[in-house]
């Protein structure tokens, strides 16, 4: 018997006791979960496996991993969040520190996985779900264009000369502009960090590192590629594969989740380590992350939840059809993983791989850092904007711990005011000035829309106000019958937030 069927089995007796004395005779509540779209699937099947044998009825969202975590400080107070939710490992220290979610208890089960895995998913000591599959970026090489791959940034700068010059391709590397994640092996291959650590592994969170002087050293190799146009900015996914289809480009980053679309190109390509740099490091390390489910704190069907989790989800079964659906690497030992030959590559290419810090202070950095490595792409000069970022970081740190109240307005409209995407509490964007009466504003241009938001202090989630001025209460609702100017004004004595629209 399963470890926690038996403590179910007597839930459901004692509740079967109940229902037959006809004190209940409505139907049972579904456990909700929300998952990304292709996750969903599998989940909707396992949840129909879950109620034929105890009667629970399961009912899946679509929810994405990014909205699943901002959602569930959104909406989880209001008691209309999900019991179970999928979120990546980097999430874990804003929930746990807002106690949106519960640590779990694996027990013996935790043998079953990857000790990398878990190590992810664990904060403060304690575990807070239950991963299903680790990832990090590699390189990815067209071998007829570059037949062995390089050892560092300085020669991968070296083969754009060569491929440009004679014509042979456009691009020799394209990075994704203004993106964090994928530009991190630039930065760790020159020495640059996020956080600095304590002796006891801790991150130092007072020592930032874009602007170290590997840091820097990185910046200045970025700003090299750019000026000199062997590289451009404005590249996402899309152009990259586009470009490496039609043979342009020679080299780029990127995880098991492309796997299926790096075969697709028909291009005789290569997987292989990130190059380091001259008097840096030997090899580029990119971020390890992982995605796994967690118990949302809000939630009144733990045991249900648990249940669920460990039972039915922390299985070789069911590991095995995330995988095979997905293609990352698996967090769960037994799984079998030899359907895709690329996977053993991508790991390979993570031997070296730092995780990715899951503390709180980690949500200031991806805007900040983002914006620098897209100014750098358009010119601006590169340690000028690196000192601009680390300033900006240290003073979102500063802020979750001190007596400054700063006020912002995450919602459904933040792209459409210049924040890099919606719900985004840390965008300064939104941030309101002080008025002379005490009050806090700001004027926004709007387009026509229904849009939701709340107000956020100190560029977290950890404080917020919604309707009629509730902590952690329901979205306000914002009506644009046409493009308006909005001008909000904010009382931080009662905590509501009022607009009005020309």
């Amino acid at each position: 018997m399963r470890r926690n069927k038996f403590v179910l089995v007597l839930v459901l007796s004692a509740l079967m006791a109940v229902l037959s004395i006809g004190v209940m005779a409505q139907e049972a509540d579904p456990l909700l979960i929300w998952a990304d779209g292709e996750r969903a699937p599998l989940l909707t099947e396992l949840g129909a496996q879950f109620e034929a044998e105890f009667g629970i009825p399961v009912e899946v969202q679509e929810v994405g991993l990014g909205d699943a975590r901002d959602q569930l400080l959104v909406v989880g107070p209001t008691g209309e969040g999900p019991d179970i939710l999928i979120i990546a490992h980097d999430s874990i220290g804003v929930l746990a520190a807002n106690g949106a979610i519960l640590p779990l208890d694996l027990g013996e089960q935790a043998a079953d996985f990857y000790p990398a895995a878990l190590n992810l998913f664990t904060y403060n000591g304690e575990l807070w779900g239950i991963p299903y599959a680790t990832e990090n970026i590699a390189l990815v090489r067209n071998v007829d264009l570059v037949p062995e791959a390089p050892t560092t940034w300085q020669e991968v700068r070296a083969i754009s000369e060569a491929l440009q010059a004679d014509g042979s391709a456009e691009f020799g590397y394209l990075v994704q502009t203004g993106d964090a994640y994928h530009n991190f092996p630039i930065f760790s291959a020159f020495g640059g960090y996020i956080f600095g650590q304590n002796e006891d592994g801790t991150f130092n969170v007072a020592d930032v590192g874009y602007n170290s002087e590997g840091g820097l050293a990185a910046g200045a190799w970025l700003e090299g590629m750019y000026t000199d146009g062997l590289m451009v900015p404005d590249v996402n996914d899309d152009v990259i594969f586009e470009k490496f289809t039609s043979g342009d480009l020679a080299m780029f980053a990127t995880g098991p989740w492309n796997s299926a679309r790096i075969v697709e190109t028909g291009i005789n390509f290569s997987i292989d380590p990130l190059p380091g740099a001259e008097g840096g490091a030997e090899v580029g390390a990119p971020f390890a992350g992982g995605q796994g489910f967690v118990v949302s704190a809000f939630s009144d069907k733990v045991i249900d939840a648990e249940a669920f989790l460990y039972d039915f989800v922390a299985t070789t079964e069911f590991m095995q059809q995330i995988f095979d659906q997905g293609g990352r690497p698996a967090a769960f030992a037994s799984v079998d993983t030899s359907a895709d030959a690329n996977i053993a590559s991508f790991i390979a290419a993570g031997a070296t791989a730092i995780p990715m810090p899951a503390i709180p202070q980690m949500g200031a950095v991806w805007g900040a850092a983002g914006s620098a490595l897209t100014a750098i792409s358009t010119g601006s000069e590169s340690a000028t904007a690196l000192n601009d970022a680390v300033e900006q970081i240290n003073t979102a740190i500063g802020l979750m711990d001190g007596e400054t109240r700063l006020f912002t307005l995450p919602g459904s409209f933040n792209e459409e005011v210049g924040c890099p995407g919606d719900w985004q509490p840390e965008c300064p964007a939104t941030e309101l000035v002080a008025n002379e009466d005490g009050t806090f504003g700001i004027t926004l241009d709007i387009p026509a829309g229904s849009y939701e938001f709340k107000v956020a202090v100190n560029y977290a989630w950890g404080e917020n106000y919604g309707a009629d001025g509730v902590k952690d209460g329901p979205n306000v609702v914002l009506e644009l019958a046409a493009d308006s100017k909005v001008t909000f004004v904010y009382d931080d004595t009662t905590n509501v937030v009022t607009f009005t629209a020309e």
